[in-house]
């Protein structure tokens, strides 16, 4: 079945996202393989299947590319978060399951490669200023999306906060990106069942928080 986007007329706006998305996915693959420094937007356009003007009417330079990434990436991820939130039916509890498996599988737009990436932006980042700032802003989104779900589960379920939602949000994001960086390492380990249940035992009892009394 077509997605809405699919049955979008397509007129020269929607053509040219079309072609900033494609070029975006084909720099999620070169900067992955070959880092920042080892990437040239030669490269990018060869893997997109466009030419090198195609580029440069999208981006401004390569690191204005760079950074269009890593907040186009952000963006299906913190996506992927809220959809898992609206979309559970599941009994109290769940949908915070469900989102640690979201992360575990990397299974939102760009995902497959956003361990090695997400370490190429802080990097970049920590050399860079103004990425930090802009790395800074997409992390605070992140987290204020995962505090959402830690602060709904608290109230459902009628906990007691060890601490603050977002706090607790902090917690488990840096938890997760190790997750998926073991991943990306060790993908039997962070496969394992019984290691994505003590992770989920550890959030709901260290960071959710206790039942009342």
């Amino acid at each position: 079945m077509a997605s809405p986007a699919d049955l979008q007329p397509l007129t020269p706006d929607r053509r040219r996202q079309m072609t900033r998305e494609h070029l975006l996915r084909a720099a999620a693959q070169v900067f992955a393989e070959q880092g920042f420094h080892g990437t040239s937007l030669d490269e990018v356009a060869a893997a997109a299947g466009f030419s090198k003007g195609a580029v440069y009417s999208n981006f401004r330079n390569k690191e204005d590319l760079f950074l269009a990434l890593l907040g186009w990436i952000y963006a299906q991820l913190i996506d992927s978060v809220r959809e898992t939130i609206d979309s559970s039916q599941a009994p109290s509890g769940s949908r915070l399951t469900d989102f640690v498996d979201l992360v575990r599988r990397q299974d939102f737009e760009g995902g497959a490669r956003w361990s090695v990436l997400y370490e190429e932006f802080h990097l970049y980042a920590l050399r860079n200023p103004a990425a930090r700032e802009k790395l800074a802003q997409l992390d605070r989104q992140d987290i204020e999306a995962v505090a959402t779900v830690i602060g709904q589960e608290r109230q459902r379920q009628g906990l007691e906060p060890l601490r603050s939602a977002t706090d607790s949000a902090r917690i488990v994001v840096a938890l997760m990106r190790g997750v998926a960086m073991m991943r990306a390492l060790e993908p039997d380990v962070a496969d394992d069942d019984a290691f994505l249940q003590a992770v989920l035992e550890f959030i709901a009892r260290g960071l959710l928080g206790a039942p009342p009394g």
